[in-house]
């Protein structure tokens, strides 16, 4: 029964031996339990319904049930109901309602069907003192207009209406000035490293690493993190830790899918999925049809679909459930779908390259390390900015390398790809930190004249990082060929490198990385926002250049295609292994090519493949565009295929028809766009 009541000796004990652990686990939520606690302190507050809501596996029922311990510790009738606990009709919520109520005051239980919503209200009435009915799954409530205009209007004002869900309030809730004034919504969040590395200490986990590592994986979550304590994550044995893994985000993952319930809609969340960003018309191009509006606003509506940077995003945990589960059941569907997104974003960067395609060109390629680092926290753009440098804000510079001396601290952190179970090592010693910043400071930002130098600020406009980032310039160039690390590249440039790099200030030729930074070297999400701001460099059309000691970057810079520049070895950051100076080329008219390096080879099936859901072919239709794609000619093709060469040219009718094209050779270079 849901609710606080008299029970006999033996279950008033293991009623405490319930709540005494529960009490044990509870971990975080100090903001929403110091609220409630200051709430019910009020006599009369102005808000008469609270409303929590957050992702599935949150933390809203256990939250509730902390709740249920405190008001009963005040002496407050505590009511706790669940959506998915009564029929969905207004008799099916007064009947679960009334019986709740009737317990609770020991009356004899009235099982008529006669039972009204004023018995609910008398028995609610006799109270005669502060009530709390809370309703739990509440998205699921059917009757929440009825709910709202009939049942909460006749409530007298002691009572308290806590509401939990997945998705905030609504409608006539925000859109009316009344019910806006006396409600209101409170976001859970997931839970910070600390709050979790608590968790799991009071399960029985103490290394940190481990705890880093689980934090990574579940991002928080609590339901996963409370998962993660039952099938130990840090398993040295690779598969059998891939395989729990799985289970741990398929367990998440059903219970947010209950709110997909068509098999249409099915069919969307996967190919969104697949994407790591993902707009009506993304969508509509992979699963070659046109989405209506209708059916892009149910997909955009569940709980676990957020805006994002451009467009929206599937919750990163559901997200790479779905991709493992879909990789694992039909691999060839996988990797279409997959090598459909790559070539669309090739093709709409050959339009008009972006920052945000260029970004999602390379996280469609595959390549765990620069998912795992590029794209670490899908909402870091909501809470992190880049503020250029300038006199107005120079004392914030001059006060960040001040921190960076006073607390001197090498960096050793993890990253982690849950799709692939791998994890990565990321790791600059203090002795290299230290002597970079006898090399770069302020003295350094302001000879380059600040150009190109950013602050990387939170919401709360603190100063948590760093960049300098030096556009090659006439101005610039002077400088870069006489400092440390950048001399051995620019000064010793030939005379036809030199007239390249030597543009007026207000070009740009290229760009030499010099320098990024941290506070917390172990804000991963931080590093993650700095190197995704460089990707907006692949289009600038210029050289780009840099130079690190550093084995994790140096990696990444070879899997963006950069090449170690010969002679251009130097020892300024004092290592036992000459540092290389490392160039990347995308003057004039490389960008292009530069990517199509990074398309894999598909074969002659995977291009019919394509075609055929493309232009929607018949099997007949397939067997003669395999043919054309050979240069086959209508005598040939009729003779392979032993059909009539007045049926071969009936075909190409329709596939032309089908492609909207006029004749073989408008066909064949549509096939070289697509393909």
């Amino acid at each position: 029964m849901n609710v606080y009541q008299d029970t006999t000796e033996s279950e008033e004990r293991i009623n405490e031996l319930i709540q005494d652990v529960e009490e044990k686990y509870f971990i975080g939520r100090s903001k929403e339990l110091t609220f409630f606690q200051e709430y019910i302190r009020e006599d009369n507050p102005g808000q008469k319904i609270i409303h929590f809501y957050g992702e599935g596996g949150i933390g809203k029922t256990f939250l509730l049930h902390e709740f249920a311990r405190v008001a009963k510790q005040k002496q407050i009738p505590f009511f706790l109901l669940d959506s998915q606990d009564f029929v969905q009709n207004v008799q099916g919520f007064i009947d679960h309602l009334y019986q709740t109520l009737a317990c609770h005051q020991n009356e004899p239980l009235n099982y008529s069907p006669q039972i009204s919503l004023q018995d609910c209200l008398s028995l609610i009435d006799r109270f005669q003192c502060r009530v709390i009915i809370t309703i739990d799954t509440f998205e699921q409530m059917e009757l929440e207009r009825w709910f709202r205009n009939t049942f909460i209007r006749f409530l007298h004002p002691s009572v308290t209406i806590i509401l939990a869900g997945r998705k905030p309030l609504i409608g006539e809730w925000l859109e009316s000035p009344a019910w806006r004034k006396i409600t209101r919504q409170i976001k859970l969040e997931p839970f910070t490293v600390e709050e979790t590395s608590n968790l799991l200490e009071l399960n029985g986990f103490n290394n940190n690493q481990e705890i880093r590592k689980i934090w990574e994986f579940t991002k928080g979550n609590p339901l996963l993190l409370t998962l993660a304590t039952i099938i130990n994550l840090s398993e040295e044995e690779h598969n059998r830790s891939f395989n729990n893994n799985i289970d741990i985000l398929t367990t998440l993952t059903k219970r947010w899918l209950r709110e997909v319930t068509n098999e249409g809609l099915t069919r969307m969340v996967e190919a969104a999925a697949m994407f790591h960003q993902f707009d009506q018309h993304c969508l509509s191009e992979v699963l070659n049809r046109e989405i209506p509006n209708q059916e892009f606003y149910q997909l955009t509506s569940l709980s676990f679909v957020k805006r994002s940077r451009r467009g929206w995003s599937i919750h990163d945990l559901v997200r790479d459930a779905i991709r493992i589960e879909l990789q694992q059941r039909n691999p060839n569907q996988y990797e279409r779908i997959n090598k459909k997104i790559i070539d669309f974003y090739y093709h709409r960067i050959a339009k008009r390259p972006t920052e945000e395609d260029i970004a999602s060109f390379f996280y469609h390629l595959g390549d765990d390390v620069i998912q795992s680092v590029f794209f670490h926290d899908a909402t870091f753009d909501n809470a992190m900015y880049l503020e250029p440098i300038g006199d107005h804000n120079f004392h914030a510079v001059e006060d960040f390398f001040a921190y960076l001396k006073n607390n001197p601290t090498m960096t050793k952190t993890h990253y982690f790809n849950r799709t692939t179970n791998h994890s990565f090592q990321f790791h600059s010693p203090l002795v290299h930190k230290q002597h970079e910043q006898e090399l770069v400071g302020p003295e350094y930002i302001k000879k380059i004249g600040y150009n190109g130098s950013s602050l990387l600020k939170n919401i709360h406009d603190e100063v948590i990082g760093i960049s300098i980032i030096v556009p090659v310039n006439e101005q610039t160039l002077p400088f870069l060929a006489t400092q440390p690390v950048s001399s051995a590249y620019f000064g010793n440039l030939t005379k036809e490198e030199i007239d390249f790099y030597n543009v007026p200030v207000e070009k740009t030729a290229g760009y030499y990385i010099r320098y990024q930074e941290y506070k917390d070297p172990t804000n991963n999400s931080a590093r993650s926002f700095l190197l995704y701001s460089l990707l907006p460099l692949i289009f600038s059309g210029g050289k780009i250049s840099t130079s690190t000691p550093l084995r994790f970057y140096q990696d990444l810079l070879y899997k963006f295609g950069f090449q170690t520049v010969p002679g251009a070895e130097h020892r300024d950051f004092e290592t036992d292994v000459p540092t290389p100076t490392f160039l990347l080329d995308l003057s004039g008219p490389k960008l292009l090519p530069y990517l199509k390096q990074f398309l894999h080879d598909i074969t002659q099936q995977q291009k019919l493949d394509i075609l055929a859901e493309k232009f929607s072919l018949t099997e007949r239709e397939q067997d003669i565009t395999k043919l054309i794609l050979e240069n086959k000619t209508i005598a040939e093709i009729a003779s392979e295929l032993f059909i009539a060469q007045i049926t071969v040219k009936k075909s190409l009718s329709r596939i032309y028809h089908k492609a909207n094209v006029r004749n073989r050779s408008h066909f064949l270079k549509k096939m070289m766009d697509i393909l």
